[in-house]
C-alpha cells in the first residue's frame, strides 16, 4: 500500500436511524475501491451492522471479535492492529456490541478513560490516515460519545436523508451538533465542514418525494445537496439474487453490478466537490 497520502475522513451520519447510512458506508466505500482508492471503512455503531453487512470470512469474523473498534477505546489497541482486509483497497476496523459500554464508559466518567475523550478516535487514526485516501465513518443514530468521537476525527460529514419530514428533523438536528463542534468554546474540530447531503432510498413516483427533494435543494446556502440521489431498495434485492444464484459476497458482486452504479457516480461527484472545495485560493 502506498504511503504519505492525504487522506480525507468522512463521517457518515444522521441523528435519524433508517436512512441508509451502513449501506452508503459500505457501497460508498466499494466504489471508491473500485475507482483504484485505498478505502477504510469503520464500523461505530454498536449494531456493527456494517460489519455483518461486509460478510467476513470465518478468519476474518474471528479476528474481529477480538481486535475491533471497542478494543481500540477500551485497551488503547492500536487501528494498525484492528485492520481487517475486505478487498483490494477496501478495509475494515469492525465494529461490536461492545461499544454500548464503550459509550457508557465515555458518557459517565470519560476522564478514567482518556484525557481527550472525544478526540481518542482522532488520536488512533493519525498513524495510519496516511495510508488510505478515504476513511469513511459509520456512525450511529445518536449524539453520544461515539458520534462525537467521530466527528471530531473527520474532516468533513456525508449526511443521508430520506426525502420524508421526519428525516428532514434527523438533518437539522445534526447541522446542530457540527455547528457546536466547530464553532464551540473552545471548538471540537474547527475544520469540521459538511460535504453533503444525500438523499436515500428515493422513490420518483411520490410526489411528497419530489417537493422535498426541490425544497432541500433551494437550501443550497446551508449545504450543499449530491446530485447523485440513491433509488429505493430494489437494486440491493436483485443483487440478492445474484448472490443466491452465484454464491459470491454482495461486496464482492457490488465491484462488478450495475447495482454499484448509483454509488459509483456518488464516488466520481464526492471527488470532483472534494477537488473544489480544497482547492488552494489563489
Amino acid at each position: 500500500m502506498t504511503t504519505n497520502k492525504k487522506c480525507q475522513i468522512i463521517s457518515i451520519a444522521n441523528q435519524k436511524g433508517g436512512v441508509a447510512k451502513t449501506t452508503t458506508t459500505a457501497y460508498l466505500g466499494a466504489a471508491l475501491a473500485r475507482l483504484n482508492k485505498h478505502v477504510l471503512v469503520i464500523d461505530s455503531d454498536p449494531q456493527a451492522n456494517l460489519t455483518y453487512a461486509l460478510e467476513l470470512d470465518e478468519d476474518s469474523q474471528s479476528f474481529a471479535l477480538e481486535n475491533n473498534l471497542a478494543t481500540m477505546y477500551e485497551s488503547g489497541q492500536s487501528a494498525e492492529s484492528s485492520l481487517i482486509k475486505v478487498l483490494d483497497n477496501l478495509y475494515l476496523i469492525a465494529g461490536s456490541p461492545d461499544l454500548i459500554m464503550t459509550e457508557v464508559s465515555l458518557d459517565t466518567n470519560p476522564e478514567s478513560v482518556s484525557l481527550e475523550p472525544e478526540a481518542m478516535l482522532k488520536n488512533a487514526l493519525q498513524p495510519i490516515s496516511n495510508r488510505f485516501d478515504y476513511i469513511l465513518i459509520d456512525c450511529p443514530p445518536s449524539q453520544g460519545m461515539l458520534t462525537l468521537n467521530n466527528l471530531v476525527a473527520s474532516d468533513w460529514i456525508i449526511i443521508p436523508t430520506m426525502a420524508s419530514v421526519i428525516s428532514l428533523t434527523g438533518l437539522e438536528r445534526m447541522s446542530e451538533q457540527i455547528y457546536e463542534i466547530a464553532h464551540g468554546d473552545p471548538p471540537l474540530n474547527s475544520n469540521l465542514k459538511i460535504l453533503g447531503v444525500l438523499l436515500a432510498k428515493f422513490r420518483r413516483d411520490r410526489r411528497v418525494e419530489l417537493e422535498i427533494e426541490a425544497k432541500l435543494r433551494s437550501c443550497a446556502d446551508d449545504f450543499f445537496v449530491f446530485k447523485t440521489v440513491i433509488p429505493d431498495r430494489s437494486q440491493f434485492e436483485l443483487m440478492g439474487e445474484l448472490k443466491a444464484q452465484t454464491g459470491r459476497k454482495l461486496i464482492e458482486l457490488s465491484m462488478v453490478s450495475y447495482s454499484l452504479l448509483p454509488y459509483l457516480t456518488l464516488a466520481m461527484e464526492v471527488e470532483k466537490v472534494l477537488r473544489a472545495k480544497t482547492k488552494p485560493n489563489k
